[in-house]
């Protein structure tokens, strides 16, 4: 009690001292009227009431917030879309220190409000931060302008021609909003001072566009490497029976616009599957223990034949590969290339460092086989073959009782066989810069049978005749011809 004395009786002291009677100093201090020199971002507020004050700095936060905008027309004229208000779009306007700053002369005694008075420090100008949720303009600007923006991308695409030219479609530009452009003109409005009044009408706002590029230009498919017609082959079957057309066709079908990627093996097994799953196939001649036998397939070995031979022609590495047993009527020997499901398999490297594009053509009992890649103007490949030797096929009578003595009826045309060499020519510039040796082949002879009267003394004796394979006795697998 004596210390509060103390303090009131220098206090009374102290305000006499400077002619200021305790009256007039509750008086001076009671009054929350803030001081000279009071601002918040530039609004002064000096000698209004604390709660007029803060009114009054609430009111024109709340009025820049909701500032509105409006997208114009390159004319500036109106345009069908949403306004949006600057707090929508992500605004937001901090008085706090000021606020604070009012709310704290407010509440403070009439002796400490009329110490800061006479010290002049309860005066000031506080600051305003403007800040943006970037996330969430993006998200509104999107949302509510991109209808005004019309024109989606188109990818580019290629197409060979009827006469094998690799052409091109170009890609199409869309248009897209520049959201960053909008921002940053939305941003030329935000307020730097409550001293100057809100926006009642809606500030224009220009829609900037930027072009979008499509996924797949041009550029990236001529990247890809399907330049030209690198190489292509052709065989013919216009003597093959319906069932072997079948099957060659079925396998040309889905060998047909296999795209094989740089350095990939092509896997000729993957593409005799998926013949079978999507077409089946029908019986035709096979090759089965050196004969040729009515089976199923006949014919796809036609198509690994034709491929290999435009593989040849385009240079690429040949992982596997091997002849058929018997020599084929659709190919020279030494340019066939055989399959048997589980034994033997045909398969190369796209070794062209690009992409390669496979295309099959069947027509007029014809099959031609197109590759589409990258090979250099200059640069041509060619097959040679070098003949080894000539095996002649045997004579071999059989009886047939309805024959008269005398007469014969050939029942198997006898063929040859050969063994042959094949070799790669590789020329630039039309030299020869390389001569490569593929493969050394061998084919069995086919005896030609031919039926005679049972009395004909060419017949060997019946313990003599024609050998069967012993029991179980595997001499290969089915090869497709």
């Amino acid at each position: 009690m004596k210390k509060r004395w103390i303090v009131s009786a220098a206090m009374s002291f102290f305000l006499v001292g400077i002619g200021i009677t305790i009256g007039g100093a509750i008086a001076y201090g009671g009054k929350n009227n803030l001081p000279d020199g009071f601002t918040v971002a530039g609004l002064r507020l000096e000698g209004l009431p604390a709660e007029e004050a803060l009114e009054q700095v609430r009111n024109r936060v709340a009025e820049w917030e909701a500032v509105s905008v409006s997208v114009v027309g390159k004319d500036g004229g109106a345009v069908s879309a949403p306004k949006m208000t600057f707090k929508q779009l992500g605004m937001n306007v901090d008085v706090s220190e000021g606020i604070a700053a009012i709310e704290r002369f407010r509440d403070i005694g009439w002796l400490e409000r009329a110490q800061l008075r006479m010290r002049n420090a309860a005066g000031g100008d506080y600051a305003m931060n403007v800040t943006w949720d970037e996330a969430r303009f993006e998200t509104v600007a999107r949302t509510t302008w991109r209808p005004l923006v019309s024109g989606q991308p188109a990818n580019a695409s290629r197409a060979i021609n009827d006469k094998d030219e690799v052409v091109y479609t170009p890609e199409t530009l869309g248009r897209a909003i520049d959201v960053t452009g909008m921002f940053d003109q939305v941003r030329q409005y935000e307020p730097i001072t409550l001293a100057v009044d809100a926006a009642a009408e809606p500030l224009p706002l220009q829609l900037p566009t930027i072009e979008t590029a499509p996924e797949i230009t041009v550029d990236k498919l001529k990247e890809e490497g399907i330049e030209r017609k690198i190489a292509e082959f052709t065989t013919s079957f216009t003597t093959s029976g319906a069932g072997r057309s079948h099957n060659v066709t079925a396998a040309a079908k889905a060998l047909n616009d296999t795209l094989l990627m740089p350095d990939e093996v092509f896997d000729y097994d993957k593409i005799v599957k998926l013949a079978e799953e999507q077409y089946g196939w029908k019986e035709a001649p096979v090759i089965l223990k050196g004969k040729l036998t009515p089976g199923i397939g006949g014919g796809i070995c036609q198509v690994s034949s034709t491929l290999y031979n435009a593989a040849l022609l385009a240079g690429l590495d040949i992982v596997e590969r091997r002849n058929h047993s018997l020599a084929v009527h659709y190919l020279p020997a030494g340019l066939d290339a055989t399959y048997a499901e589980g034994y033997i398999n045909f398969k190369f490297r796209n070794s062209t460092g690009k992409q390669l594009l496979i295309r099959t053509v069947v027509q007029d009992k014809k099959l031609t086989i197109k590759l589409f890649g990258t090979l250099p103007s200059n640069v041509e490949y060619r097959t040679e073959r070098k003949q080894l030797k000539v095996n002649p096929p045997k004579t071999v009578y059989v009886a047939n009782d309805e024959l008269k003595p005398g007469k014969q009826d050939t029942v198997q045309k006898g063929e040859p066989g050969f063994v042959v060499e094949t070799y790669l020519v590789k020329r630039v510039d039309g030299a020869v810069v390389e001569r490569r040796k593929l493969s050394r082949d061998t084919y069995r002879a086919t005896d030609a049978l031919i039926a005679v009267n049972p009395q004909d003394t060419r017949l060997l004796p019946a313990d003599d005749g024609i050998p069967s394979p012993l029991p179980g006795k595997n001499e290969g697998p089915i090869e497709p011809v």
